[in-house]
């Protein structure tokens, strides 16, 4: 009989940002069902130490975090060329949004609320993208 060996495939570690903790659990249970590791943060505050440490392959955050400003932490963190290589996905309510999530450096976006199947299909892109760099 041949040897045959499993390819085991590395699940991307994704860190979720929201403040309403429904949506951030919904996130959560809908990625870790498809095999992603998953930690949400109701604040921005322990982003770049997240990020910092390596532990994170995707970022998943709202525009409109409680008192802070999605596309100013998307714009610092994508002039940080020592995180700026990992992906993020804006998302938001709003509907004028997507333009300046994009303009922020946003690499996509998902307008609230958003078809689950959809933002599965950005997640997959973009880590691809990101393991095919």
């Amino acid at each position: 009989m041949p040897d045959t060996k499993i390819k085991m495939e590395k699940k991307a570690r994704i860190l979720v940002i929201d403040d309403d903790p429904d949506i951030g659990m919904m996130i959560k249970l809908m990625l870790e069902y498809k095999g992603y590791k998953v930690t949400v943060l109701d604040k921005a505050g322990k982003i770049e130490e997240f990020l910092r440490n390596g532990n994170i392959d995707m970022v998943i955050m709202d525009m409109l975090l409680s008192g802070t400003n999605g596309i100013d932490i998307c714009t610092g963190l994508k002039s940080d060329p020592a995180i700026s290589h990992i992906p993020l996905i804006m998302m938001s309510a709003h509907p004028d949004a997507k333009k300046n999530c994009l303009d922020a450096g946003a690499d996509d976006f998902v307008s609230k609320p958003f078809d689950m199947q959809d933002m599965l299909a950005k997640i997959s892109t973009l880590i691809n993208r990101k393991n095919n760099s």
